[in-house]
């Protein structure tokens, strides 16, 4: 693992961090009766964090899981609506016995299509509330990790992401969401972290709620 040696030293690119560090620092120092020290800062690339750790992984296999039950029940729901739907085909139109397929078919219809409205919606639902939990854990396991490596901030080193394809307006905007225009491969705690959080998660004596992703 690389030493998380971080110490913020004169003008870096995280120019950002140094003025906290200079005004934020200092003062709490003041009123501590604490020897003020340099900031020790670290970069992390959030994305790649989320999309590596091993938890992120058990919740797309249960999402599909779930997306599979789905799948099959619409498929049997759209199995007998075109079996009705032949049925309908063999009757005359307007007769009693046509109207009265007539409306077994459409109920079909709408019982697949609502299926398919509600499942979209339920996984949509169910990712949503994986994504917090999982970021939550996130967001948790840095705070212990700095806690043990002696780090003070991590930045969110989103200049790691390229910029997107489109209009003028768009990329400004996209320029305008940056916070980090540089940051020294040095600092990054990327793959430590996410060697750090798979370690424990897969801890044998880890626990796990009732709602884990």
């Amino acid at each position: 693992m690389r030493q998380p040696s971080m110490i913020v030293r004169g003008a870096t690119a995280l120019g950002l961090l140094l003025l906290v560090a200079a005004v934020v620092g200092p003062s709490y120092a003041t009123r501590s009766g604490a020897t003020p020290r340099p900031a020790v800062v670290a970069t992390v690339d959030l994305e790649k964090v989320f999309n590596e750790i091993d938890r992120r992984a058990e919740a797309e296999i249960r999402l599909e899981q779930q997306a599979e039950g789905f799948r099959d029940q619409a498929d049997v729901l759209r199995s007998e609506a075109e079996l009705l739907k032949q049925d309908l085909d063999l009757l005359v139109p307007g007769t009693p016995q046509y109207q009265q397929a007539e409306k077994r078919w459409k109920q079909a219809v709408l019982d697949y299509r609502a299926l398919a409205e509600f499942s979209k919606a339920k996984l949509d639902a169910k990712r949503a509330a994986f994504r917090t939990q999982i970021y939550q854990r996130i967001i948790d396991a840095a705070g212990s990790f700095c806690a043990d490596h002696g780090i003070d901030f991590v930045l969110t080193d989103d200049s790691v992401i390229e910029l997107q394809q489109g209009t003028d307006l768009q990329i400004i905007q996209q320029m305008a969401l940056r916070r980090v225009v540089y940051a020294n491969p040095e600092f990054d705690i990327t793959d430590d972290l996410i060697a750090w959080i798979n370690e424990r998660e897969s801890s044998p004596v880890r626990a796990r709620g009732a709602n884990d992703p």
